[in-house]
């Protein structure tokens, strides 16, 4: 994913439905959604997905947060298809790189630290962040089912 030619595309957001701020965006990749591959790289998902044990897959996106100088901690949110939110759906974030950005849920924040995931309730609300000591801050979101 953070080859020169991995297919990023520009989000003028970070959430739905919050007023733009500088800073504020991101570069997406979704590999799946509406039960349909979305993606030539969904292969590399597959040993992921399955150490998961998900049993259908709703929903997974990467996000490319890119470097600021200061740590920014973006909006409170659950994680959602299409403002439709499912007791049901669980989500893992699964950390791409190491760097000094988190996921906070409740007042715990989880370290971004490669190759590493925090699985919890879809409908838990949570904060992300960039980062300030690389480049950017990778993730790939998964919402499914058990």
């Amino acid at each position: 994913m953070s080859d020169e030619y991995f297919p990023w595309y520009y989000n003028n957001y970070k959430l739905h439905n919050v007023p733009k701020q500088l800073f504020h965006y991101q570069l997406t990749h979704v590999f799946f959604k509406n039960n349909t591959v979305n993606s030539n790289y969904f292969e590399i998902l597959k040993p992921l997905i399955k150490k998961i044990k998900a049993n259908t897959l709703i929903k997974i996106k990467a996000n490319l947060t890119p470097i600021s100088q200061d740590l920014i901690q973006f909006g409170c949110h659950v994680d959602n298809v299409d403002g439709i939110g499912n007791p049901k759906y669980q989500s893992v974030i699964y950390y791409v790189n190491s760097n000094n950005g988190y996921t906070k849920i409740k007042n715990k924040k989880i370290k971004s630290k490669a190759n590493t995931a925090v699985f919890f309730s879809s409908n838990t609300s949570h904060y992300g962040t960039n980062s300030t000591n690389c480049n950017n801050r990778m993730v790939i979101n998964i919402i499914y089912v058990l």
